[in-house]
């Protein structure tokens, strides 16, 4: 079930509501919502109308990288591959680059 078409969201609203994570991951979680809840709000409010097609995809792609290790970390989690620990590394550096991702585009 995938909320609203994102992935993203999908994925963090699982973590948030998932019983085996720490705290410290849902608080990552929840800064992951409101990062992709920006980022959202950027591209239909900003990005559409300032940037070319070309910078927009480009964008674009690199935030899907980030979606996709996301959802790839999630799994390994999921599938017992990598540690509660583990997976709280990897959803910090995806938040980071995630927020990351919002800052730079909204200096464009």
């Amino acid at each position: 079930m995938a909320a609203r078409n994102s992935e993203a969201l999908d994925v963090f609203l699982r973590v948030a509501a998932d019983s085996r994570v720490s705290w410290r991951t849902v608080e990552l979680a929840g800064r992951g919502i409101s990062a992709d809840a920006a980022s959202v709000t950027w591209v239909i409010s900003e990005g559409k109308r300032s940037l070319s097609g070309e910078e927009l995809s480009d964008l674009l792609i690199e935030q899907s990288d980030l979606v996709d290790a996301l959802a790839e970390s999630w799994q390994c989690f999921e599938s017992g591959e990598i540690s509660g620990a583990d997976f709280e590394i990897h959803l910090e550096r995806v938040v980071m680059g995630l927020e990351g991702w919002i800052s730079r585009a909204s200096r464009k």
